[in-house]
């Protein structure tokens, strides 16, 4: 894929080393990264684009923008989100990456550019990390920037971009393992520092199975280095700096792990849900050549090829895992000398691979009868573990190549023109497989690819050293980038930021009322995934919109926010009387839902057209005195009670039967003000007609977090129809206040800070005693 390649390949080759006359100016390495920024980010860069590839549209917009409003809200730390699914935690929620560094961006540029950066800044990172950490291995200068544009442009991590909690860390792991490696062989207090601040950087970013692929990686990275030469005392402080991040990290893991164990993820997750995206073997050939199972950007590609290897999916987890033929065959030709340094990469590789195959392989249901693992979701995630070996190993084979004496790269040509062969039959037979008929066409393109990635591979080994071999060493590099540059600019689409700002016009009368609280029916409705990001909660909430009955898109809501969608379903199924009842009684005051006759082939992320939106009649509000009182244990009576109460049910709370035994009789009616509504804070005025007590039912999640007072004296919040909450008020004028507070934040923030003065006095005991030992 060299510009102006000719059939004579060697010559070519060698033509292009020669025309760099030597070693290669300092601006090389830089220019490439920048050329590579620009090939997959030139359209939202300099051309008001935004990124908008699967979750970044369909929740990550959305819940970046509301960032910055709720902190103005708060005044400080947002603890609670009254847009989400009636109202959910979000500090604690380590899904919004609220500590992490990059999140600060929000507060001080303009949304589009942070939103951007978010995107294509973690990619730069990540190559200087990997840069970083290869020069502590002792690489050569053009080692070290293969290895990063191999990391940093690579398949895995350009498929992380819709994925930012697994970006946001996997992009400084290399520079994590440099000082683990650093610690091992030197000891230096300042290493253990490093490890920690990287490490607690990871923790902010809130992706627990990132956090569970390093300790291998680390592991793998010290052995790699001969250990014999450090102290036992030495690893005691690799371990001492992976505790002092968990601590740095707190803020996001103390709180999130007390979030999670409230929601489904507590109990285990399902296999028919943890197993959904485990990584057919046959990807193993994306090793090879991007395009092997399917075209990303051809709906009739991916859809054959989804629904054959990913059943009920659409598309893969990682969009690509295609690490550069070049980058496959260096690892090859590091493997091909068996060192003994290079196995633990070689088992990290192996034994990764074997986790994302899920259940294609025994290994992953076994790892999920572990406490952590078992909440966990997608194998394809440990797809880590075999792209950061490959990317490495590729390091380890770039020198012996570029260093090796002419015999030395004469037996490494064998193993590398395999690859290539390899390449051409393999890869060609399984896209003649797995293409469908209608689309020769795209087969006919991959095929021309590979073959020519694969000639131009092979030539640049076997003439590597006619024109010096650091203009070979830059040849290598600049066809690395050429070949991750094109593969990879179909993993980031764009769209005008203006229409992705712009809500949809159905919602247009709904902007700047806050008391409005809409309900999607078209994200439940089959034909409606096609429109995830016009109609799937939480998008609505980038415009200020606060929605209900919410789908639990990644498995952080309450878990009874989620079985009360669920069960709502289950009771309104074919009855849309009852279903209106419901909704009314949620407070609900207006259904966005598909228009009636829109065909399915006419829905597309483009279409505005398509959704509508319906008023709900004398919904109840915010809260409102029931007239109704039920007993129900749990989400099946629920569904019960409220199939046999009927259009009654607009008017009725249910709640435990310890509550509802208070009522024998029907409770009071009352007058309902709400005075004061922030998003933290709940006033309600109550005028209760009696002689017996009123039930207040309030519209929004129920969570230990809010504390309720009744004229000034605590009383109890109950829950109240699955998720809901509600108070019990006596006769008379009274006000109500609810008040929200998450003591687990505070706790996380109190240890982070901790640590962080931990590490400070760690850097000022470096400072007044000279280093010594020895240093990678």
């Amino acid at each position: 894929m060299l510009p102006g390649m000719k059939p004579s390949w060697g010559a070519a080759a060698a033509s292009c080393c020669s025309a760099l006359r030597g070693k290669p100016p300092r601006w090389f390495g830089p220019a490439l990264v920048a050329a590579l920024v620009l090939a997959v980010g030139f359209r939202a860069l300099f051309l008001g684009e935004t990124f908008i590839a699967r979750d970044l549209a369909a929740y990550y917009r959305p819940a970046k923008a509301i960032v910055a409003p709720l902190i103005r809200a708060w005044h400080g730390i947002p603890l609670w989100n009254p847009l989400f699914a009636s109202g959910q935690p979000f500090a604690a929620n380590p899904e919004h990456e609220l500590f992490h560094p990059l999140t600060a961006l929000l507060l001080i540029f303009p949304f589009e550019w942070v939103f951007r950066s978010f995107v294509l800044l973690p990619l730069v990172v990540a190559t200087g990390s990997m840069y970083v950490f290869a020069r502590g291995l002792g690489r050569s200068r053009a080692a070290l920037l293969f290895g990063g544009i191999a990391w940093g442009f690579g398949g895995y991590l350009l498929s992380t971009t819709n994925l930012l909690p697994i970006l946001f860390a996997a992009c400084v792991l290399p520079l994590l393992t440099l000082f683990a490696v650093r610690i091992v062989v030197g000891g230096r207090p300042i290493d253990v520092v490093g490890m920690a601040v990287v490490f607690g950087a990871m923790c902010l970013a809130g992706e627990p199975s990132t956090l569970l692929a390093t300790p291998p990686i680390v592991a793998a990275a010290i052995t790699a280095r001969r250990a014999r030469f450090s102290l036992p005392g030495r690893h005691l402080a690799v371990v001492g700096a992976l505790v002092l991040g968990t601590a740095l990290g707190a803020a996001t893991l103390l709180p999130g792990a007390h979030h999670a164990a409230r929601t489904v993820r507590a109990r285990g997750v399902p296999a028919a849900v943890a197993n959904r995206w485990s990584l057919p073997p046959v990807r193993a050939l994306e090793s090879i050549t991007p395009n092997v199972i399917g075209h990303l950007d051809h709906a009739g590609d991916a859809e054959f090829w989804g629904a054959r290897l990913y059943p009920g999916r659409e598309f893969p987890f990682l969009l690509s895992l295609y690490p550069a033929l070049l980058t496959t065959a260096l690892a090859m030709a590091a493997g091909w000398r068996r060192r003994r340094t290079l196995w633990p990469w070689l088992a990290v590789a192996a034994v990764g691979f074997l986790a994302a195959a899920g259940d294609h392989f025994p290994l992953w249901p076994l790892l999920r009868r572990l406490p952590l693992i078992s909440g966990l979701r997608y194998p394809e995630k440990f797809a880590l573990l075999p792209s950061f070996a490959v990317v490495v190993l590729a390091t380890h084979g770039f020198d012996q190549v570029m260093y090796a004496p002419a015999a030395g790269r004469r037996s490494l040509q064998r193993p590398l023109l395999a690859v290539a062969a390899l390449a051409l039959a393999a890869g060609a037979m399984v896209m003649a497989a797995l293409h469908p008929s209608g689309l020769r066409s795209l087969l006919v393109t991959d095929a021309a690819r590979l073959a020519l990635v694969a000639l131009v591979t092979a030539a640049l080994f076997r003439w590597w050293g006619r024109g010096g071999r650091q203009a070979g060493a830059a040849v290598a590099c600049l066809l690395l980038a050429v070949d991750l540059g094109s593969a990879g600019r179909s993993l980031l689409p764009t769209e005008p930021a203006a229409i992705a700002a712009t809500p949809p016009a159905v919602f247009k009368p709904l902007l700047g009322r806050d008391d409005r609280l809409l309900f999607h029916l078209a994200s439940w409705e089959p034909a409606g995934a096609r429109l995830d990001r016009l109609a799937s909660p939480p998008v609505p909430a980038q415009w200020g919109l606060a929605t209900t009955l919410d789908q639990d898109f990644d498995l952080t809501q309450l878990r009874w926010t989620a079985q009360a969608s669920a069960a709502f379903f289950r009771a309104a199924e074919g009855n849309e009387t009852l279903m209106m009842a419901l909704l009314r009684r949620r407070g609900v005051t207006d259904v966005i839902r598909l228009r009636p006759g829109i065909p399915p082939a006419a829905l597309s992320r483009a279409v505005r057209s398509p959704l509508q939106l319906v008023a709900i009649d004398a919904p109840r509000g915010f809260a409102f005195a029931a007239h109704r009182i039920e007993a129900v244990r749990n989400a099946s009576d629920w569904i019960q009670t409220v199939k046999r109460v009927g259009e009654d049910v607009a008017g009725t709370a249910c709640v435990d039967p310890s509550v509802a035994a208070g009522f024998p009789d029907s409770p009071a009616p009352a007058a309902v003000t709400v005075v004061d509504r922030a998003v933290g804070r709940v006033l309600l005025a109550i005028d209760g007609r009696g002689p017996r007590s009123s039930f207040i039912a309030i519209n929004q999640t129920w969570d230990d977090g809010w504390q309720a007072t009744l004229d000034g004296a605590p009383t109890a919040l109950l829950r109240t129809d699955v998720d809901l909450s509600g108070v019990v008020v006596p006769a008379g004028r009274h006000q109500v206040e609810l008040v929200y507070g998450d003591p687990w934040v505070q706790a996380g923030l109190a240890v982070s800070l901790a640590a962080a003065l931990a590490c400070l006095v760690l850097i000022l005991a470096h400072r007044v005693r000279p280093a010594g030992g020895r240093s990678c």
